[in-house]
């Protein structure tokens, strides 16, 4: 028999039992149906990897389609040990295809033999893996993968950019437009055994990656290593820190050619400085010197605040003034407006700026762009530095009209000589001229963008005039050109010290601008050249030959097209003299007066504004110019009294003597066309002229004159 102690031991241990079974059960029904759900998935997450399948990265393409950048596809061969069926087939195979001494790929295998995955080789071309593909082998399966690769080495690499070993872009192009270049990417879902390693045989896609877009620039490949071997050439020959040049269209702001040196190779980029990435086309403002004197002297003339033909005393090239000693390189004395711009006088544009009041000053800096980013299509893009009239220094207003206390990047310089060689207006600068959607008949085009309006077309007109002889015999000529007629303008600029106040006396940049042909521009340009150590460091000894260079060589490749008329300036003066003309003096005459001299001189004209009295003209009288060309000529509405007029005289079959006696008698001002005998005259006789007219007389020598009164009878008749 049982104590009652013995009992109640025996229904404590019951009651201990039953307890434990009520536990264990409750936990496993809270496993079983309550937790179900989060530890399958656990256990999912324990055997399931997921891979990215990345997407096809798009191609970049220059403007005529040729392959700037292309993502490559390999592959990665692994192996199931457990599925093959004959190691020594495997190993034979592929050690002949990848020419490995028998027995490598067992060594590789064997150690592994009881997993379900084993890498066999990396980063295998396609070629080859097809090769292998082709021999059917159970258990070798191919993980596709993508690497980028830019066919043409460093050319253009500042402006196309790179990708990192992620596929993702870093720079330039790449960076600007990585979401629409990467595509969209997939996963593959792997099994895996308790060692964590995926069995290739179960595998699944969750779907196929979407390639990314493919985008064509504006940019020609070709141009690009005309420009890119002309620049490092200059480079070299002057030992300067570094260059960079910007040629682009100027009717539609297309960019063809953006060069910054030195550069790198975006195929390894991890070998390069992050600096050598940088495009200081966009990134790097300077002080441009001269250049920015374009935007004083436009500004004047389009405020009617100068005359070409205005004389401005330079004072022997040196002047003080805003409290500033402002000084030429060479003195050129009492000098025409034109010759200012042509010879680059500091004093002059000076004084010109001295009849702008601060706020009209800054509208056209601001109007020509400087200050605000060109939101060119590219990132990192830098506005410059310009301060508002409020935070102007004395010194301002001596300084700021030649190029200094402003600071600009090189693709807002050669905007600002787009405007004007596109007739006053100005575009937005872009680089992608379309983009294709994958899979898709769309195509994305980019458009022109017009801007503004920055100055009339007779002010970019004249300017044009004056750029061309800035070529022909001011500060650029070395940038001339026997094969086409280019215009532009010259600047050089001191560096400022680090770190404190001031320029350094020994060190500059040397630039310049240009576009050509200058009648009828296709294309801008700007070399700017940082810090050259030869001894002529200003920049139409440095940069402008650049320009000059690229421009002939691209018109021998057929890049651009060759001049309909090769007779230049230069060339037609030292060959052809005598075939060149001498401009006239049109002051004072009438629209009508000045067409008909121009004609008999095989000249054409362009009339800007309304009136009745031509008040300025371009190039001015006396100057010699080729056949055919275009004078630009200035109109104004000059009001006379009704008492002060007279009527002209007939003058025709008379001597010049006597015509010049007759019109002086009525103190009519004339102009002379000829010598010998009157046998045309303007106005026709008897007309009523004012004192703001001018008599045209048309003379032959009078061995050509055989019949004055018939003469006479046919010009009235005509």
């Amino acid at each position: 028999m049982f104590s009652s102690k013995h009992i109640n031991r025996l229904v404590i241990v019951a009651l201990l039992w039953v307890a434990a079974i009520v536990i264990v059960q409750a936990r496993l029904v809270a496993i079983q149906v309550f937790s179900a759900k989060q530890l399958k998935q656990r256990a999912i997450n324990q055997q399931v990897k997921s891979k990215d399948i990345p997407a096809r990265r798009g191609s970049i393409y220059d403007r005529n389609g040729k392959l700037l950048a292309r993502d490559n596809i390999f592959y990665d061969i692994v192996a199931d040990p457990q599925q093959l069926d004959s190691l020594d087939t495997v190993d034979s195979v592929l050690c002949q295809i990848f020419q490995k001494p028998s027995g490598f790929y067992l060594n590789k295998i064997l150690p592994y033999i009881e997993r379900r995955f084993v890498y066999l080789e990396r980063k295998v071309p396609t070629p080859i893996a097809q090769k292998i593909k082709s021999k059917k082998i159970d258990g070798i399966y191919f993980t596709p993968f993508y690497s980028r690769s830019y066919p043409y080495g460093s050319l253009a690499s500042t402006l196309i950019g790179c990708v990192n070993n992620d596929g993702k872009g870093i720079a330039g192009i790449e960076l600007m437009y990585d979401s629409l270049l990467a595509g969209i990417p997939t996963q593959k879902l792997i099994f895996t055994d308790g060692f964590g390693d995926g069995y290739p045989l179960l595998c699944y896609s969750t779907g196929e990656p979407i390639p990314g877009n493919d985008i064509y620039l504006t940019i020609d490949i070709e141009l690009q290593g005309i420009v890119e071997t002309e620049l490092k050439k200059r480079l070299k020959e002057t030992e300067a820190n570094s260059a960079c040049t910007i040629l682009l269209n100027p009717h539609t702001g297309e960019v063809l050619s953006m060069t910054s040196l030195p550069n790198f190779d975006p195929n390894d980029y991890i070998k390069y400085p992050l600096k050598m990435r940088r495009n200081r086309n966009i990134t790097d403002p300077y002080e441009p010197g001269s250049i920015f004197k374009l935007v004083t002297f436009a500004g004047a003339l389009q405020e009617n605040l100068i005359t070409t033909l205005d004389t401005i005393d330079t004072h022997n090239g040196t002047i003080r003034i805003c409290g500033r000693t402002v000084t030429d390189v060479h003195s050129i004395g009492k000098t025409p407006a034109r010759d200012i711009m042509i010879h680059s006088s500091n004093v002059g544009i000076t004084l010109i700026a001295q009849n702008f009041d601060k706020a009209t000053f800054y509208k056209y800096i601001k109007l020509f762009g400087f200050g605000t980013p060109t939101n060119i299509d590219l990132n990192a893009e830098s506005s410059g530095i310009l301060r508002p009239p409020s935070k102007w220094w004395g010194t301002t207003m001596a300084t700021l009209p030649m190029g200094y206390e402003v600071s600009a990047t090189s693709i807002q310089i050669a905007s600002a000589y787009g405007a004007v060689a596109n007739d006053g207006v100005l575009m937005r600068p872009y680089v992608v001229d379309k983009i294709s959607k994958f899979n898709d008949d769309r195509v994305i085009d980019k458009k022109p963008l017009r801007i503004r309006r920055v100055i009339s077309r007779w002010v970019a007109d004249t300017l044009s005039q004056i750029f061309r002889e800035v070529v022909t015999h001011g500060t650029a000529v070395k940038a001339n050109s026997n094969i086409i007629k280019i215009a532009g303008k010259t600047g050089t600029s001191h560096k400022t010290l680090i770190g404190e106040k001031g320029y350094r006396t020994d060190s500059y940049f040397a630039s310049f601008v240009g576009y050509a042909p200058y009648d009828d521009p296709y294309i801008v340009g700007l070399v700017v050249i940082d810090d050259p150590k030869t001894k002529n460091h200003y920049g139409g000894y440095v940069a402008s030959p650049v320009f000059r260079n690229v421009l002939e060589k691209a018109i021998s490749a057929g890049i651009f097209p060759s001049p309909s008329s090769q007779k230049l300036f230069v060339y037609q003066r030292n060959r052809n003299r005598d075939k060149l003309v001498s401009v006239p003096n049109l002051i004072r005459t009438t629209p009508e007066q000045a067409r008909e001299i121009l004609k008999m001189r095989n000249l054409d004209a362009k009339i800007y504004g309304v009136g009745n009295v031509v008040i300025d003209q371009s190039p001015e009288q006396g100057r010699v110019v080729e056949p055919n060309s275009v004078i630009i000529l200035h109109l104004h509405q000059l009001l006379a009294d009704s008492k002060d007029t007279t009527a002209v005289p007939d003058l025709v079959g008379l001597p010049l003597r006597k015509a010049i006696e007759l019109l002086s008698e009525h103190n009519i001002p004339m102009r002379i066309q000829g010598r010998g005998i009157v046998i045309k005259q303007l106005p026709e006789p008897d007309s009523i002229i004012d004192s703001n007219s001018v008599c045209i007389l048309v003379c032959e020598p009078k061995g050509e004159f055989f019949d004055t009164q018939k003469t006479k009878n046919n010009y009235r008749e005509n």
